[in-house]
């Protein structure tokens, strides 16, 4: 991630925006209603422009060192008295993986929000149609079917608004194999942290708890600790279809970024992995990942 280019997006809107705008940086690309609402009021727009005016600064999240196209998402927490909290997420690329490891803007967003509490969302929006592959990960979310796809390209004032069954016709979903749990949906498995168990251990512990693997019972958790003490994790997230699922160790990245949205990123000094027994596992893809951004993974099955 270019941090610079970040903070030169932020220099880009009204000074008098610049305190909310900061807020970015604390609360891990998330603003608040109230802070939502505040900035609509004072650059006297709707809340879909605002969502377009804000794209170009999740965009600027981006860490593209393959593709060089950035692209930016967000997406709206679902509140039934009115403006919910929005989450920023952009691409992420990973130099020296294979091309099934990026993850999508629109994925980066979704697990932002995912990992921030939020059970439903509104809506999302972004510059460019949604992949195949981001439509069907996005067919595993919770409520999916009253969830707005806004698409709003920024040299463009026209603004397109889908449904998940306009975009993925006659498409193949959780119900094919008779799961009833959705993405996002309010869960938690109870899972004992390995022994010997540290802060690491249990944070990762706690990640697979709340990991969502209804097809492979594969529950997993990441957790990185960053040399400045700061503990980051990251829990797995299935597909129906496989492929498009997000492992650990990707959303673990996607909030390690967000939490560094100021500064450059710290070191990571440690990293542990903790995955239910299943038939699959992500140890290997995992251990590669973090190997390649110079650490050691220690390794827990439960």
């Amino acid at each position: 991630m270019n941090h610079r280019a970040f903070q030169d997006q932020l220099a880009q809107f009204p000074v008098n925006t610049a305190d909310i705008l900061q807020q970015l940086i604390h609360q891990q690309g998330r603003l608040e209603p109230e802070q939502v609402n505040e900035l609509k009021g004072l650059m006297e727009l709707s809340s879909e422009n605002l969502l377009k005016a804000l794209l170009p600064l999740a965009a600027s999240m981006s860490t593209c060192p393959i593709s060089h196209f950035s692209v930016g998402a967000i997406v709206e927490g679902f509140r039934s008295e009115g403006q919910g909290p929005i989450y920023l997420g952009a691409n992420l690329e990973m130099a020296g993986q294979p091309l099934k490891m990026a993850i999508h803007a629109e994925q980066a967003a979704i697990s932002n929000a995912w990992h921030q509490g939020e059970t439903r969302l509104r809506r999302l929006m972004v510059n460019e149609a949604p992949c195949g592959h981001c439509r069907q990960f996005m067919n595993e979310l919770s409520e999916i079917d009253h969830m707005d796809i806004l698409v709003s390209q920024l040299d463009s004032d026209q603004q397109r608004q889908y449904s998940i069954s306009s975009l993925l016709p006659d498409a193949f979903g959780p119900g094919d194999l008779k799961q009833n749990t959705r993405l996002m949906s309010p869960s938690l498995l109870s899972l004992e942290s390995p022994v010997p168990a540290d802060e690491l251990v249990n944070a990762a512990t706690e990640a697979a708890q709340r990991s969502y693997a209804p097809y492979s019972g594969c529950h997993s958790g990441v957790a990185l600790l960053i040399d400045n003490g700061d503990i980051i994790s990251g829990r797995y997230a299935e597909n129906v279809a496989f492929n498009p699922g997000m492992t650990a160790a990707e959303a673990a990245l996607v909030n390690l970024r967000l939490s560094s949205l100021g500064k450059a990123p710290s070191k990571i000094i440690d990293a542990v992995m903790v995955e239910k027994q299943a038939s699959i596992s992500h140890k290997g893809m995992t251990a590669s990942i973090i190997s390649h951004i110079g650490a050691e993974l220690r390794y827990f099955v439960v």
